[in-house]
């Protein structure tokens, strides 16, 4: 794990997430687009955070839908709570769990996000299996990461993956590669199907 994710439990620096250059750095409309929700759907946000996407996601799929808004960190988990209630999104859940323990029911979700932290994941075997666990048949999984080069801001490129490399790690698992897209100028996005 990337030696800075531990700072993300404390809620003064978690708050940086709020930086406004984040838009121009890491777009919202292309991770929205490819997540695709729609009315009623059931999504997960793994490593949710403060709701960069979570709450825009909850207005894609409505009141009859619902957003799993998955975060280890107490600290993220309470803003994002606060956040949620503030906007009338009663259709935020905010669970405690991890990517590999998600703490979500089996076949239980249309789509998941895994927005900048495939790098961050320890047990991603574990992880790739909980994917497949909790989406229904026909479910995509949405992976954004860092592009695998020397940056000023983000993880150390040692700790980042390509999007080849990725694919070449979670294929075996099942999953089908439906999508790549450039989702900013950082980062790459893969759709994954579950068969």
């Amino acid at each position: 794990m990337h030696r800075d994710y531990q700072m993300w439990h404390d809620r003064e620096h978690l708050l940086r997430l709020d930086n406004p250059d984040r838009e121009q750095i890491m777009p919202k409309p292309p991770v929205l687009e490819a997540v695709n929700a729609t009315l009623g759907m059931r999504v997960a946000d793994i490593g949710a955070g403060l709701g960069y996407f979570a709450l825009p996601l909850a207005v894609a799929v409505g009141r009859a839908g619902v957003v799993l808004a998955v975060d280890p960190s107490p600290a993220a988990r309470e803003e994002l709570t606060h956040r949620a209630q503030n906007a009338g999104l009663s259709q935020v859940e905010v669970i405690s769990g991890s990517a590999e323990e998600t703490g979500l029911d089996s076949n239980s979700v249309d789509r998941a996000l895994w927005h900048t932290m495939y790098h961050e994941v320890q047990h991603r075997p574990k992880a790739i299996n909980e994917m497949l666990r909790i989406l229904r048949e026909g479910g995509r999984w949405v992976v954004v990461d860092w592009k695998k080069e020397l940056t000023d801001f983000g993880p150390p490129a040692e700790h980042r993956f390509t999007a080849d490399e990725v694919v070449d790690e979670v294929r075996p698992y099942g999953f089908r590669e439906v999508q790549r897209f450039a989702p900013g100028p950082v980062t790459w996005g893969l759709v994954f199907e579950k068969p």
